[in-house]
C-alpha cells in the first residue's frame, strides 16, 4: 500500500515533470513563430474541463470511477498546472482589455479559493479529528435544540427537587443564550476554548455554594455544556469547509462562461493560425 506521503511525492514529481515539459513545449512553439497563446489557451481549457469533472465525480460517489482521495490529488496538481498555463497564456503580465481582465479575475478567484479550500480542508480536518466525533453539519442545529431541551428540563427539575433556584438562576444568566444556537464561531475557528472556559469557571465558582443534591444536577449540566461546546466547534469548522465552495463553484461556472465568450471573440476577430 502506498502511503499518503509517498503518493504526494510521486504525484508532485509527475506534476513537476509535466510543468517542465509544458514550458519546453511553449518555448518551442514560440520559437517556431506560431502563436503560443492558442496553444496555452486550449491546454488551459482542457485542464479546466478536467478540473470541473471533479465536482461531478463527488456527486456520483456510487459509480466506481476511482477513489475520492485519488481524484482530489489529481484535482490539486492539475489545478497547479492550470495556474502555470494561465500565467504563460497571459505572458506573465496583466491582460489588456476589459473582457480579458474580467476573465483573469474569475480565474484568480477560482484558483485563490481553491488554494484556500485546500488549506482549510487540511487544517480543519485535523482539528475536527482531535476534538469531535463525526457529525453531519445539517443535523447540528437539531442536536443543539435537543441539548437545550435537556438543559431546560434539568434546571426545572433541580429547582423542584432541591427547593433551590441557584442552578436555574445560573442557567438563565449565563447559559440560556449559549444553548440557544451555535456560538463562539470565531473563537472555535482559531482553536480557542476561551469562551467555554469562562462558562466552566463560573460554573465551578457556583458549585462551591451548592449542597450534595444540587451538585448532582450541576455535574449533569456541566456535561451538557461540554457536549454543546463540541457541537459548536464542529459547526464552526464544517460551516467554513462547506461555505468556501459557495465562492469556488459559482466562480468556476462563471469563468467557463467567460471562456466560451473569449473563444468566440478570439476566433471571430483574432485570426487564429
Amino acid at each position: 500500500m502506498i502511503t499518503f506521503s509517498r503518493r504526494r511525492w510521486r504525484n508532485g514529481l509527475i506534476s513537476a515533470i509535466a510543468a517542465v515539459g509544458l514550458f519546453a513545449w511553449y518555448t518551442a512553439y514560440d520559437v517556431s513563430l506560431y502563436q503560443p497563446a492558442y496553444l496555452t489557451g486550449w491546454l488551459l481549457l482542457a485542464l479546466i474541463v478536467l478540473l470541473t469533472l471533479y465536482n461531478g465525480r463527488k456527486k456520483l460517489s456510487m459509480v466506481p470511477l476511482g477513489t475520492a482521495a485519488t481524484w482530489l490529488q489529481w484535482h490539486v496538481y492539475m489545478g497547479l498546472l492550470a495556474v502555470l498555463t494561465f500565467a504563460m497564456h497571459i505572458e506573465w503580465s496583466i491582460p489588456n482589455g476589459f473582457l480579458e481582465r474580467l476573465l483573469a479575475l474569475f480565474f484568480v478567484a477560482v484558483a485563490g479559493s481553491g488554494l484556500l479550500g485546500l488549506y482549510l480542508s487540511r487544517r480543519f480536518a485535523r482539528m475536527l479529528t482531535r476534538r469531535t466525533e463525526e457529525v453531519v453539519l445539517e443535523r447540528i442545529p437539531e442536536f443543539i435544540a435537543n441539548l437545550r431541551g435537556e438543559a431546560e428540563e434539568l434546571v426545572m427539575t433541580s429547582a423542584v427537587e432541591t427547593g433551590s433556584s441557584s442552578i436555574a438562576d445560573y442557567y438563565g444568566n449565563r447559559l440560556a443564550d449559549f444553548f440557544a444556537g451555535p456560538r463562539n464561531m470565531r473563537l472555535h475557528l482559531q482553536g480557542s476554548r476561551r469562551a467555554t472556559f469562562a462558562l466552566m469557571t463560573d460554573l465551578n465558582i457556583m458549585t462551591r455554594y451548592l449542597n450534595d443534591q444540587e451538585m448532582v444536577y450541576a455535574d449533569r449540566l456541566r456535561r451538557l455544556v461540554e457536549r454543546k461546546d463540541q457541537l459548536d466547534y464542529a459547526y464552526a469548522l464544517q460551516s467554513v469547509l462547506k461555505g468556501w465552495l459557495f465562492v469556488h463553484l459559482p466562480a468556476t461556472y462563471g469563468m467557463i462562461l467567460m471562456i466560451l465568450l473569449h473563444l468566440l471573440l478570439v476566433y471571430s476577430f483574432g485570426g487564429a493560425r
